[in-house]
């Protein structure tokens, strides 16, 4: 009989919670709003689950393909490890994925060229589709911004189904989070967006100051969207140096509700352009930001939209349209419960528990509660050491991975959510 020595082991602070159960009063730790409406969104449930520490294991795991269909549409969960830097856009074809961060995590890129800027794309055509992507604790950082037309740090092409949560999206080089040709069915709900890089000016497209963060819809010429891009913003955050397209939208019925606007100085926040149907209510726009622009003017584009902004702070409220659109109204379509926008700066920019990525996440376990020690609501504490064990591995000494201890002498390596690593030896007899 085999007998494993073992050192003790400290459990994590947080008892597992399961999807349902949220993560704090407001906090419901499950996709709102129009990613579940006519369906649901599942991502890679169920699914293999892999650790990536590169951009090669990264591109491996998400392109598995199916071997029976050769179909890149094998339920997976992926969780990101440490700093992975990517060095090219990775455009993806693939449907039924999760990318969780684990604490500490980052994607990011040093290129600020146009042909290799970009970081993620998520697109469809040729046969080849995605649709059911969830991204949660996700932090991807561009190089800063730079007008030469590349790429966006993270983009969404023809793709229904999305859930982006409690992700941190920063310093994209063209755009930093954009959606657009068909997708539909998104959710982007506790995510912080911000340029915390200074732009780079002399580009050729000739803006000097290109941090323009999140354009719903490519073009006013892209009439394949119409009916499209229906978007649920909730809870988020568009923080400093962000300073427009905070979404600027086209052709979709977007929903923004309880997000933060700190992002002083700027051009304006949401912009509404052609065909776009714009429900923005209790919001917070902090003193020195512009909360809207008009881009369906004579200038800018096609004159045919909706824009409604309801019980928002340092703004009044407005409904106003051109053309034959019906309004938009979020409750025709999904439950919601939105909260007095006085309690915005305090919960969604709360940096422990508001928007960004700062969600405990473990293997094997996925979101376990919030990264910095505090419990979720309804969630008791375990007992023993604050620090949480994120990942355990075993391998020989020679540094051959394995899936389980072997007989003999064996090495254990743990990853803690303060970035530390304990390793330990074990004898199997």
């Amino acid at each position: 009989m085999k007998r494993i020595l073992l050192l003790a082991i400290t459990s994590c602070t947080f008892l597992t919670i399961n999807a349902q159960e949220p993560l704090s009063e407001y906090d419901l730790n499950k996709p709102i709003g129009w990613a579940m409406v006519d369906g649901s969104i599942t991502g890679g449930e169920g699914g293999e689950e892999v650790v990536v520490t590169t951009e090669d294991e990264f591109d491996a795991a998400i392109n598995k393909k199916n071997p029976q269909t050769s179909e890149r549409d094998v339920p997976m969960i992926i969780y990101l490890k440490g700093d992975i830097e990517f060095t090219k856009m990775h455009t993806l074809h693939v449907k039924n994925k999760t990318i969780l961060g684990l604490p500490g995590s980052r994607i990011f890129s040093k290129d600020r060229t146009k042909k290799n800027s970009g970081i993620l794309k998520f697109s469809s055509g040729s046969g080849a589709n995605s649709e059911n992507i969830i991204l949660r604790n996700v932090t991807i950082e561009g190089a800063g911004a730079y007008d030469v037309d590349g790429d966006d740090a993270l983009l969404f092409q023809g793709v229904p189904r999305v859930w982006v949560d409690h992700c941190d999206l920063r310093d994209g080089v063209d755009s930093t989070f954009d959606c657009n040709h068909e997708s539909d069915y998104i959710s982007v709900t506790w995510t912080r967006m911000r340029y915390l890089k200074d732009p780079l000016a002399g580009g050729s497209g000739g803006a000097s100051d290109h941090r323009f963060c999140c354009t719903w819809g490519s073009s006013d010429k892209a009439t394949e969207s119409v009916g499209k891009l229906n978007t649920t913003f909730a809870n988020c955050w568009w923080d400093e140096g962000v300073m427009e397209r905070a979404p600027r939208v086209r052709f979709g019925k977007v929903h923004v509700v309880n997000c933060y606007y700190t992002n002083v100085g700027n051009n304006y926040s949401i912009g509404y352009g052609y065909l776009c149907n714009i429900y923005a209510e209790k919001c917070w726009f902090a003193d020195g930001v512009t909360p809207i622009k008009d881009y369906t003017d004579a200038k800018h584009g096609y004159a045919d939209y909706n824009l409604q902004m309801v019980d928002c702070h340092n703004i009044a409220d407005k409904k106003q349209n051109v053309g034959n659109i019906e309004y938009f109204s979020p409750s025709d379509y999904y439950e919601y419960n939105g909260f007095d926008k006085e309690l915005v700066p305090t919960i969604v920019g709360n940096e422990q528990t508001g928007a960004g990525a700062n969600l405990m996440v473990e293997v094997g376990k996925g979101v376990t509660g919030y990264a910095n020690g505090v419990a979720p609501t309804g969630i008791t504490k375990t007992t023993g050491s604050s620090t949480c064990i994120l990942s355990t591995a075993y391998y020989t000494p020679s540094g051959n991975r394995l899936n389980k201890p072997q007989k003999g002498l064996n090495i254990i390596k743990q990853e803690m959510g303060d970035g530390s690593t304990h390793t330990t030896k074990i004898m199997v007899r």
